[in-house]
């Protein structure tokens, strides 16, 4: 839906305008039914009872002229017929209004036809007679002209009263059902009432929860989305009205909210994991200084060095050069390696010729209570690893578990593979690594200076991520570290 202002829908307002509209026109065709229908029964009264009255005008007014001429008669006086010719005319339009009026070829259009006839012989009598009155008739002869006209006056009187009482007939009877109509009216104005009313509950109902719900609903959801429910949403809101708009713009908005949070989050996670790398990267190059330091102040082990000195020298007065000459070879190779490496990378096949140059030693050193055997299997790659990583544990291994016991000691070195890795695992059967010193390698808080199984855990966690070097006492008696890395 188009988010422009100025483009949005008036849906909620074309539905209210449509709801009152509609209850507005079904009263409004209700009452209009109700006064039309009144009005056309009433019409229809007020023209009979109309009838009626101008059949009274006419008699009134022929009775009027009944006298006249019937004082005139005995008279002769002319101040008598003083009106007369109006009163005629005028009876004379009313009957011919009245025969237009009557429905054609009924019996009140024959009645009224023969009264206009009579009317019209009473007309011409009486002119007759006031042109004999003009020509000088005797009184007696304009008496009897004069009765005449009054008997011709009562006929039409009489028959118009026959008409009246037909009117009256008739107008009863219309009333009559006109007072049953106006009940059975009643019955069904009140009936359309009624629909009209139950129409219009059942549209502003109807309306009523079409606005509430949707609006309910939405105020539920900011109410969630309020109390920290990213993820609420209101869903589709039938219609195109502006609560439909809200509902899809909330949802459009709490999106985004959501998005902006998890682009915040993925932010600091990443600012945390650079925090994470810079401290570990000042931590190696701690260790790398201590590393250093180490190597410069003590590379080996000074009562090692010292007990190597003291065979050199005794082997150097016992014996003339072969046996001194191998010693003093494997120990250069050992110092030379330490202090040109140091501890960054080198070929794991380095790593294996330091600690056999180390075991060559200690088995002048010791003799035969210490041997030293290797398993390599011969499809092991040459990878690179941190410098210094075998020997300290071959070094541990004699000093920690193979010095203090009677029995003859051995340390063995496997290198195998396993998959997609390299295990590479140095093990002896001296008095094995004590609970204390497990739980101590465990503590990252604890630092230490030496050069120690600690040391080379420790750079080897910071160089490849993870821990790779695992220690254990074996349960036939001695220590064994297991190192396994990925190809």
């Amino acid at each position: 839906m188009n988010e422009n202002p100025h483009n949005l829908p008036f849906g909620l307002r074309r539905r209210l305008m449509a709801v009152f509209l509609t209850i507005i026109l079904s009263f409004s065709i209700l009452n209009a039914f109700n006064l039309l229908w009144v009005n056309a029964y009433f019409r229809e009264f007020s023209i009979r009872q109309t009838q009626q009255t101008n059949l009274q005008e006419i008699i009134s007014n022929l009775r009027k002229s009944q006298a006249a001429l019937s004082n005139y008669s005995r008279s002769s006086n002319p101040a008598y017929l003083e009106g007369n010719d109006s009163r005629k005319y005028l009876i004379e339009k009313m009957i011919k209004e009245e025969i237009s009026d009557a429905v054609p070829k009924s019996e009140i259009y024959y009645s009224l036809t023969d009264l206009y006839r009579m009317f019209i012989t009473l007309c011409e009598i009486e002119e007759k007679l006031f042109q004999e009155v003009k020509n000088g008739t005797s009184t007696i002869y304009l008496r009897e002209r004069g009765n005449e006209l009054v008997r011709i006056s009562d006929y039409i009187i009489e028959d118009l009263q026959l008409v009246v009482e037909h009117y009256m007939k008739e107008l009863s009877e219309y009333y009559n059902q006109f007072s049953k109509k106006m009940v059975l009216m009643n019955y069904l104005s009140f009936s359309l009432l009624m629909l009209a009313t139950f129409f219009a509950i059942f549209t502003a109902r109807r309306f009523v929860l079409s606005v509430s719900i949707p609006v309910h609903q939405l105020a539920l959801q900011l109410v969630r989305f309020g109390e920290g429910d990213l993820e609420t949403r209101v869903g589709a809101i039938k219609g195109k009205d502006e609560i439909a708009v809200l509902g899809q713009s909330f949802d459009r908005m709490a999106g985004r909210i959501r998005e902006l949070i998890t682009d915040i989050q993925k932010k600091a996670g990443i600012e945390q994991h650079l925090v994470e790398q810079k401290l570990a990267r000042q931590e190696a190059e701690r260790l790398l200084k201590e590393a250093e330091l180490a190597h410069l102040h003590a590379q080996i082990n000074p009562h090692f060095l010292f007990n190597t000195l003291n065979i050199l020298s005794s082997l150097s007065l016992i014996e003339e050069a072969p046996r001194t000459s191998e010693i003093v070879t494997n120990l250069s190779d050992l110092l030379r390696y330490s202090l040109r490496k140091g501890p960054g990378l080198v070929q794991l096949k380095e790593e294996v010729d330091v600690i056999r140059s180390y075991m060559r030693i200690q088995s002048f050193r010791f003799g035969e209570k210490i041997s030293y055997e290797e398993k390599i299997s011969d499809d092991i790659p040459n990878i690179p690893v941190p410098g210094m990583i075998l020997q300290p544990l071959a070094e541990n291994a004699v000093k920690h578990g193979l010095e203090a016991i009677e029995r003859p000691g051995k340390i063995t070195l496997e290198i195998l593979k396993a998959g997609n890795s390299v295990e590479i695992v140095i093990q002896d059967n001296g008095v094995g690594i004590s609970d204390k010193a497990l739980s101590l390698l465990k503590d990252d808080s604890i630092h230490t200076n030496s050069l120690g199984i600690r040391n080379v855990q420790r750079r080897l966690k910071l160089h490849y991520g993870k821990e790779v070097l695992f220690i254990s006492r074996r349960s036939e008696g001695g220590t064994l570290c297991r190192i396994t890395l990925d190809i």
